[in-house]
């Protein structure tokens, strides 16, 4: 891997840094800010915040009733994070190497000029939502001048009206660019070693304090230091300028070691708990570990917001939460960081009476249907057959509170809206499926739209169904037991999930993705150059959904998160079977075929799909990291080795594993958390060795041998036949 200087540091250099997708790849965060790294031009957008965007008409030529009126639109901010430097009177020139250091999350770039080195040292504060901190290294007795600079939010003084060349590519995963900024200036404020600004936005009324403040300067030998604070507000309702400022002093009080000194200890903590490591193998540790720092300083962790499916690390997708957040994300942190997926749950709470008006929208009368994309909360896709017509969203949220309360015990959140949103999603099953005369009383559900974005508006959708089933049941559980339900609806939904009807192919003997998926012509793969993939950017939506051809794990994606649905050989018919139609031009396709294939005992596939989830990014195999990082390819890595290779998963109150052979990969470990007790994994080809930190008892059950108490664990081995 050519950025693995070692297995917890990223590095660039040379021709490395001109590579297009170093900015988002040596991008940092604390779940608010996000920052980029280098290589973007002078006015690139840089600095984006979490849950702050401007509300966006959608223009359509011809609507119809329901269609979302508007989108959120996440933007770049001022740019408060970097100070300008003058070499010998000049500006530095780009950066000529940066690093990553993982263990604190520390970025360091150098920059040179006339010989003379510059390095700046730069961190979000995990423990401090606000605040950036930079540190400028020089020689002493050199020309370097440096000064707090906020540049102006991208745009906003000097705007560019977009151009599109006719005969170019329409990429819908690509953010619009505005020929007109929504920003509006409020504030300047400059003094001696402080610069500051607040900008408006204008339809959303967010209003962005951005600040920098010089808070130290020394000679340490032969070097020059000069330390920053960078910080951010946003609000729509309240002050965020005089605050700012006001935290901003109080960093200068504490000073920029001491900061670094609390950075050091947050990612020790974090990492006690969250540690991987493959002995032997530098660059697959670096890749994960990777992965689970930059989800880590993607996601919110205020219960306010969540995690776009690029986090913010660029303007992909305009900076949307879509349902991976829930179904690829979420688990990640619900074993490791719990506080953090019980933040996303509790954002997806705060949706629910937005949920309810988009099933309105819809035409349900009761019940609540989450958005396909969003950040405020209501549906923001125009594009109704593979956005808003995937309902299975609701039965993936549902999944991620079971995920959750498998793997904390912690039932409060059902009390504190988690189980009204349960219910109040679960009704759409039944406001929207039937009882079909003609199919055995079979509960069918017709017109939806599954994970795989090829097959639109279909009957019955393998994974909608399946989860659907799951959803209803767990539903009727919890809400009888809460009283949100009476006997009678919770009766009806477990009727539904028992009859729920799952589409079979008899000539194949492997369930159906959809009632008609395999009565499709086959795509015609061997006249499709490879330049002519992502099919959805050359290829009009309607000559896809004619052909038997899936964008990404649709059926597989039930395989890999509930095996105990399918056979043994049930799902390695299910992988071959659908790996010939599908194309995995999402980057949520290949962590879903690594876990089902791992289920299936298929370790050869499943190594190949794992390394295509852990390099998305790292390795640009997409060819669009530039437009930011992928958090559910991110997220995949992790939960493949830990659900797949591993096996992992919890049954009533046991938390189970059962390894399956990896060709190379000998041995991995990591830790996770478990109701609350440290739970240190090492895998050995297929022998599982489980630890358990301190006095705890944890019902533990390896290849199906249980193991009850901390004692026995320790000295555990169980190999899978």
């Amino acid at each position: 891997m050519r950025f693995a200087r070692d297995g917890w540091c990223l590095a660039a250099e040379g021709q490395t840094l001109q590579l297009h997708h170093v900015p988002a790849l040596f991008s940092i965060g604390n779940g608010f800010i996000g920052m980029r790294g280098p290589g973007d031009g002078a006015d690139a957008p840089r600095v984006y915040l979490n849950g702050v965007y401007e509300r966006m008409p959608i223009a359509y030529h011809e609507a119809a009733h329901g269609y979302a009126r508007e989108t959120d639109l996440r933007l770049a901010v001022a740019d408060a994070t970097r100070p300008a430097i003058l070499i010998e009177g000049q500006p530095a020139e780009a950066a000529s190497s940066v690093t990553l250091d993982l263990t604190r999350c520390v970025r360091a770039e150098t920059v040179l000029a006339g010989g003379i080195e510059v390095t700046i040292e730069q961190f979000v504060a995990m423990a401090q939502t606000a605040l950036v901190l930079t540190r400028v290294r020089f020689p002493a007795g050199k020309d370097v001048v440096v000064t707090p600079l906020v540049t102006p939010p991208p745009g906003s003084e000097a705007p560019v009206a977009a151009e599109r060349q006719s005969d170019a590519i329409y990429d819908p995963r690509i953010a619009p660019t505005l020929a007109d900024s929504p920003w509006r200036k409020l504030d300047l404020r400059a003094g001696p070693g402080i610069a500051a600004r607040t900008d408006r936005l204008h339809r959303s009324g967010f209003v962005v304090a951005s600040a920098i403040q010089e808070i130290g300067r020394r000679t340490a030998g032969n070097l020059v230091e000069v330390d920053f604070v960078s910080g951010y507000q946003a609000a729509r309702d309240e002050p965020v300028l005089e605050p700012l400022l006001a935290t901003l002093n109080a960093a200068q009080a504490r000073g920029y070691d001491a900061l670094l000194a609390e950075q050091t200890a947050w990612f020790a903590e974090f990492w006690s708990s969250s540690t991987v490591s493959v002995p032997g193998q530098p660059e697959a540790e670096l890749a994960i570990r990777y992965a689970l720092a930059e989800l880590t300083m993607a996601v919110g962790r205020d219960g306010k917001t969540s995690i776009g499916a690029k986090g913010q690390t660029g303007e992909g997708y305009e900076g949307h939460v879509f349902w991976d957040a829930d179904l690829y994300v979420l688990p990640v942190f619900a074993f490791t960081q719990p506080a953090i997926a019980r933040a996303m749950l509790a954002w997806r709470i705060s949706g629910l009476d937005a949920a309810r008006d988009n099933a309105r929208a819809m035409g349900q009368t009761e019940g609540a249907l989450y958005p396909w994309r969003t950040i405020g909360g209501h549906e923001c896709s125009s594009y109704f057959p593979a956005g808003p017509a995937q309902y299975h969203i609701n039965a993936d949220i549902a999944y991620a509170l079971e995920t959750y309360l498998a793997a904390t015990g912690d039932r409060t959140i059902l009390n504190q809206g988690g189980a009204a949103m349960l219910v109040e999603t679960a009704r759409i099953w039944l406001a929207i499926g039937y009882h079909d005369g003609d199919r055995d009383d079979a509960f069918v559900i017709n017109r939806v739209t599954g994970p795989d974005e090829y097959s639109a508006i279909v009957d019955n959708n393998l994974y909608t169904n399946v989860m659907a089933a799951r959803h209803l049941r767990f539903a009727a559980r919890e809400g009888l037991a809460l009283s949100l339900l009476d006997a009678a609806e919770a009766a009806r939904m477990v009727r539904a999930a028992d009859a729920m009807l799952l589409p079979f192919d008899d000539a194949r003997q492997v369930y159906a993705q959809d009632d008609g998926y395999f009565a499709l012509d086959p795509w015609p793969f061997a006249d499709t150059p490879p330049e002519k993939y992502p099919l959805l950017l050359h290829f009009h939506p309607l000559a896809i959904y004619r052909r038997r051809v899936s964008k990404q794990a649709d059926a597989v994606l039930a395989v890999a998160l509930l095996p105990e649905a399918f056979a043994d050989t049930m799902r390695q018919r299910m992988v071959e079977t659908y790996e010939a139609t599908t194309t995995h031009d999402s980057t949520l396709s290949a962590s879903a075929f690594a876990t089902a294939a791992a289920r299936a005992g298929d370790g050869a596939r499943a190594a190949h799909y794992w390394r295509v989830a852990a390099l998305t990014d790292l390795s640009d195999l997409f060819g669009n990291t530039d437009h930011g990082l992928h958090m559910a390819a991110l997220a995949g890595s992790w939960t493949t080795l830990a659900m797949g290779f591993a096996g992992m998963r919890v049954e009533g109150d046991t938390l189970c594993f059962d390894p399956v052979e990896i060709p190379g990969l000998p041995e991995y470990r990591f830790s996770i958390t478990y109701r609350g007790v440290p739970v240190e994994v090492t895998v050995s080809g297929a022998t599982a060795r489980v630890s358990v930190r301190g006095d705890h008892a944890v019902q533990i059950r390896i290849a199906g041998v249980d193991v009850a108490t901390s004692s026995e664990i320790q000295n555990a081995r169980a190999t899978v036949s």
